[in-house]
């Protein structure tokens, strides 16, 4: 059960943390070069590599999921050529940090759709690796990474993904896209308190040496030693606080909780569009509706969102050019069918009162 919260939470992270993982925060912190500590971390790790999808090493800063996605862009963009695909907010922000480090082709879509199977293979012909973000929740718009990957793959190029909002309530499958590294988070559909930044390497051919604090080499190597632990000071009640997370997706099920994320968003869509709510994604042919958020087009939205939340449903607006344009409700970690059914009924009431 969520932590006690006047609010039903349909934002796209931070999500309200189970009860168990809250009291987890409160728990006496262990000492961060201590066996305690080890065994902790350990397993963590062990606990996030299904949800991976593949065997690689399994690293955790501390930090938010953006620390993540630098210290993975950093050591493997590094005076590369690289192409991102950018239809939203994520996108343009996996483009921005691996504008830094290296060379950057743009492949551009309109926000809430995803470039075609010819511009994505025209773009690919020029760089070493593409930068992808699975599930872009600024828009509700889940990236075909089977399609992708078999893209990428067939040109010889490696494969970065951002799985942050798709983790956890979509299934994951480095292994079998053939992904070089994945970066996630832990605040939606997993669950846990933001402040973590898991990262998965699955080859570390061609990795350079990153900013001090996200040098990947430095957390390999900590997480290596006989007692792993993290080069830094990590956040212990985070870590705490990820463990019980990780046990509750886990005890669910990891197919069980993919079904459950992909039955209660259709079940979303579905009741916008009976009360004659469009949605606003168009995914096209790389990309399908998100099963972990829902945008959606509606007159006055903030009007509308701020409506919801004296009815104690929280939603989201949109970002950057879809602000004032668009509402996103996400139905990540534990959002359950009558939290929805909730939504539905009183977006009802509020659209027949204005």
């Amino acid at each position: 059960m969520p932590s006690g919260s006047p609010y039903i939470n349909f934002i796209p992270g931070p999500v309200t943390p189970p009860e168990r993982v809250m009291k987890a925060l409160s728990e006496p912190m262990p000492y961060h070069r201590g066996e305690e500590f080890s065994e902790l971390y350990e397993r963590i790790m062990e606990l996030l590599k299904p949800l991976f999808g593949g065997d690689g090493d399994v690293l955790v800063l501390t930090g938010s999921s953006t620390a993540g996605m630098e210290a993975m862009v950093s050591g493997f963009v590094r005076r590369r050529r690289v192409a991102v695909i950018v239809d939203g907010k994520f996108g343009e922000r996996l483009r921005d940090i691996a504008s830094l480090y290296g060379e950057v082709v743009s492949v551009e879509a309109r926000w809430g759709t995803t470039p075609s199977i010819e511009e994505l293979e025209s773009s690919l012909s020029r760089v070493e690796t593409l930068l992808v973000v699975h599930n872009e929740t600024s828009t509700g718009v889940e990236h075909d990474m089977n399609a992708i990957s078999d893209i990428a793959m067939d040109r010889g190029v490696e494969l970065l993904v951002d799985v942050v909002s798709s983790i956890g309530g979509v299934e994951v499958k480095a292994e079998r896209w053939g992904a070089k590294a994945l970066a996630a988070g832990v605040q939606k559909c997993i669950g846990a308190p933001p402040g973590i930044a898991p990262v998965m390497i699955m080859r570390w051919e061609g990795y350079r040496s990153a900013p001090y604090y996200l040098d990947l080499t430095r957390y390999r190597e900590a997480a290596g030693k006989m007692n792993r632990e993290t080069p830094f000071t990590p956040a212990l009640p985070l870590f705490r606080a990820l463990k019980e997370a990780l046990l509750e997706v886990h005890e669910e099920g990891l197919a069980l909780r993919y079904e459950r994320h992909r039955r209660i968003s259709e079940k979303l869509r579905r009741g916008l569009e009976d009360m004659g709510v469009k949605l606003f994604a168009d995914p096209g042919e790389l990309g399908s509706y998100s099963c972990t958020v829902t945008s959606f087009i509606i007159d006055d939205p903030e009007s509308v969102r701020r409506e919801l939340l004296k009815r104690g449903i929280r939603v989201a607006g949109g970002q950057g050019p879809l602000r004032g344009k668009i509402l996103r409700a996400a139905t990540m970690a534990n959002v359950r069918e009558r939290d929805v059914e909730a939504l539905l009924f009183e977006l009802e009431n509020v659209l027949h009162s204005t």
